[in-house]
């Protein structure tokens, strides 16, 4: 399967980041515009088999999707993984990891297979890596600016 990770390095412990990144709200502020992230069901705090329901554009067109919180370990990470939408898998982990007592790291690492049949030959692994890159370089300006 397709791999894409990213991190950023942030002035924060790893509570202050945790406690930030499992909010559903603050999850899309740090996604860009043009992607149109919404939340149309989601708790106000992830736990583990929290559900969120979110639609997203993607490709001009607008997508529902589906995840599952599957792992949750507060305050080092969670992973979210699609249990409806258009790509047939797609497991993100967040990871916190610290470096001294005011410095810590968050690395997003994406797990992914694309879409097969004839939506898979247009939307190729390539093609969501380059987009994942945007988003996520969309997402460290955020981030660093939220904890700054």
């Amino acid at each position: 399967m397709p791999q894409f990770e990213s991190q950023v390095q942030l002035p924060a412990a790893p509570e202050k980041i945790f406690d930030f990144i499992s909010r559903p709200k603050n999850l899309a502020s740090l996604s860009p515009p043009e992607a149109g992230l919404v939340f149309v069901e989601a708790p106000e705090v992830l736990s583990l088999g929290s559900i969120m329901v979110c639609r997203v554009q993607a490709y001009g067109v607008v997508q529902q999707l589906e995840q599952k919180i599957t792992v949750f370990n507060s305050p080092v990470g969670f992973r979210e993984e699609l249990i409806k939408g258009p790509i047939k898998s797609y497991i993100h982990d967040y990871i916190i990891e610290q470096q001294d007592d005011e410095l810590c790291v968050l690395k997003n690492r994406i797990e992914f297979e694309p879409p097969g049949g004839l939506i898979g030959l247009m939307v190729t692994a390539d093609k969501i890596l380059d987009q994942l890159e945007d988003a996520f370089a969309y997402r460290r300006q955020m981030l660093v600016k939220a904890f700054s």
